[in-house]
């Protein structure tokens, strides 16, 4: 499959673009695999909608739905009527059929929310709270299907962002604020820590991961106001709301990062996530350049050979970070991980199995001589309720350096 490139970056010495991930902080998580063979890969689905449920009181939630303009088909009936879409979202029980009409001034982003008894939410004898939910654009013929998890709101509050929209994922801007309900007058604590900026071993190597150690520190007290609205504002790293009476009571918790994830323009970033295929004394002179835009160029331009080789290489390579940081970012953003870092170097796997605690990825003809499996598995963390370790082996050495070989010597082939 040919990976669709947002790229449109300022131009250098063969004119590419780099981006990365982000999303925000949530109480309730959501699993969006709309392609069960390819679970990590983005592309695979045409839209990428997101929601979050929000308890409202014993008999009913808040359920906020949104989806991107530009993924969704919109069409007219004549040369003078307006372009309009036609989406169906269903939730459990409940259904709801919508037309949105495109106009020049409209968001990205169409949001639809609603309040609805749990009796609507839950299937008959469903005793998860895993909330299956479909959204379908009728006029392009597609959908997506995930399932919404719902906590317990006495101890886990949504985040909301300053418009009073839940956030739809587990990280934040640095200097963001973070809003939540509470009831009026109440007390609670805000704290954080900055988490290392350490990289994962490779699979062969075993290095100890600390990030399960950190504590975070108190740094504020938030009172809620007469509407029963609370904020803070959102430090780096790790971020945690605690209750002021029993501070080890954690409400909420977030992860604030200094840039945005969606899209890797910061060439810090850049240099940083090229480290699995870089040489220490490429890496170190790259960080060290007086041009280290001019460096990073020099480098792709050296494994590809020619341009638009090297475009193509920058376009896989990049994308697959931007896809380790929509899907595994924790504590740690996502090409920082086990998972991340084998993803972006490896590529897609061929089969994915999942068990309740552990994913085995699979590259090659599962039970041939020359197939890898990784196995990954699922840790409890303080801090992250998406964090896997990699059982590492030495066996995986030669593996991962063929894989290096490829990408310096630009054999890699798009996604």
């Amino acid at each position: 499959m040919i990976r669709r490139s947002p790229y449109n970056w300022i131009p250098i010495a063969f004119g590419c673009s780099i981006l990365m991930t982000s999303s925000g902080c949530i109480t309730t998580t959501q699993t969006l695999s709309a392609n069960t063979n390819r679970p990590y890969d983005y592309e695979s689905s045409l839209l990428h909608p997101r929601a979050v449920i929000v308890p409202f009181d014993q008999d009913s939630a808040d359920v906020y739905l949104e989806v991107k303009r530009s993924e969704c088909l919109y069409l007219r009936e004549s040369p003078q009527a307006p372009f309009v879409s036609a989406l169906v979202w269903q939730l459990g029980n409940a259904s709801f059929q919508w037309n949105d009409t495109l106009v020049s001034f409209a968001p990205e982003w169409d949001r639809r929310s609603v309040r609805l008894a749990w009796d609507d939410l839950f299937l008959e004898n469903e005793s998860t709270n895993q909330i299956k939910t479909v959204l379908q654009d009728i006029l392009r013929k597609t959908n997506a299907t995930w399932n919404v998890s719902v906590s317990d709101p006495q101890s886990n509050r949504a985040a909301f962002n300053t418009d009073r929209w839940p956030y739809s994922g587990q990280h934040a801007v640095v200097g963001d604020t973070i809003f939540f309900q509470a009831p009026a007058g109440s007390l609670w604590r805000h704290a954080s820590i900055p988490v290392p900026e350490s990289m994962p071993a490779p699979p062969f190597s075993f290095v100890k991961d600390r990030s399960d150690t950190l504590q975070p520190i108190l740094r504020s007290s938030v009172i809620a106001d007469e509407q029963g609205w609370a904020s803070y504002v959102v430090d780096e790293g790790i971020n945690v709301i605690l209750d002021a009476v029993d501070t080890r009571n954690i409400v909420q918790r977030m992860h604030g990062t200094k840039l945005p994830y969606d899209q890797v323009r910061d060439l810090r970033l850049m240099i940083q996530s090229s480290r699995y295929i870089t040489a220490r004394s490429e890496f170190e002179q790259m960080k060290g350049s007086a041009d280290p835009k001019a460096a990073l160029d020099a480098f792709w331009l050296n494994c590809a050979n020619e341009k638009d080789r090297g475009s193509q290489l920058i376009a896989t390579y990049y994308g697959r970070v931007e896809e380790a940081n929509r899907f595994f970012s924790g504590v740690l953003p996502g090409w920082r991980t086990d998972r991340g870092m084998v993803h972006i170097v490896f590529g897609i796997p061929q089969k994915i199995r999942k068990s309740r605690d552990s994913e085995w990825w699979i590259y090659g003809e599962e039970g041939s001589i020359n197939a890898v499996t990784f196995r990954f598995l699922r840790k409890d963390h303080p801090w992250d309720n998406n964090f896997y370790t990699l059982g590492r082996n030495i066996q995986y050495r030669m593996p991962w350096d063929r894989m290096v070989t490829n990408w310096r010597n630009g054999r890699i082939s798009p996604d």
